[in-house]
């Protein structure tokens, strides 16, 4: 008598978790990843700090700019799907790498990041020397934006590498800048408003996010 009842209320139990943590929808590819943060407190900041430091930019910062090169951009959209599909590619093209590496090496990569640096666009858009770039207007010339790139916790460091090249998995730093500056006509996986069509080997970095201005900032509340 004591089985069936306790089979009972565990059945019961199960149906009561079901119900408050229903399952993921994720893809039925085996390839895919997918991520439920229902239960993680949102990430905010107060709305005054938000104030403070966009105007402690622009008041600053913005204003050396402007004097020595003229009119710059003071933000940079991105589309969510864009953002998401960025880091998508990270996760997957990292798991797909890692299975060519040795059981140690696997066992010293980390947590994954990303790595926004600040950068500029070159003088000449339209010269035709960064196909890239084709695709953005020629008055994004100098005008400064940000670069994305995937990092790995290794050895308590992180470490710029390219998600689709596992050799850059194992590098040290100072063969890893040697890399990096040794393969400048290779791409890596990267955030923009463009999509490569570069066949040749490219890391995941984005870049190119709608660059305001010149592009519309009507929408911006701050």
């Amino acid at each position: 008598m004591i089985l069936p009842v306790l089979l009972a209320l565990t059945a019961i139990a199960f149906v009561v978790y079901v119900i408050k943590h229903p399952p993921t929808n994720c893809s039925t590819n085996s390839n895919s990843i997918c991520e439920d943060y229902s239960d993680k407190i949102v990430s905010k900041l107060r709305l005054d700090l938000i104030h403070t430091m966009v105007k402690g930019y622009r008041n600053n910062q913005l204003q050396s700019i402007l004097r020595d090169i003229g009119d710059d951009a003071h933000s940079i959209w991105f589309d969510l799907e864009t953002l998401k599909k960025f880091i998508y590619h990270i996760e997957h093209h990292t798991e797909k790498s890692k299975k060519l590496l040795s059981k140690e090496d696997q066992m010293r990569i980390g947590k994954l990041g990303v790595r926004i640096y600040y950068s500029c666009y070159p003088s000449e858009i339209s010269n035709g020397l960064y196909p890239d770039l084709n695709v953005l207007p020629t008055n994004y010339n100098k005008r400064h934006t940000l670069i994305m790139l995937p990092t790995m916790l290794r050895d308590n460091i992180h470490m710029d590498f390219n998600p689709i090249d596992e050799k850059s998995f194992t590098l040290s730093k100072e063969k890893l800048k040697t890399y990096f500056a040794s393969n400048s006509g290779s791409s890596i996986p990267a955030l923009g408003i463009f999509e490569s069509s570069s066949n040749n080997r490219s890391t995941i970095s984005q870049n190119h996010g709608g660059l305001i201005p010149p592009a519309d900032g009507s929408g911006e509340a701050i």
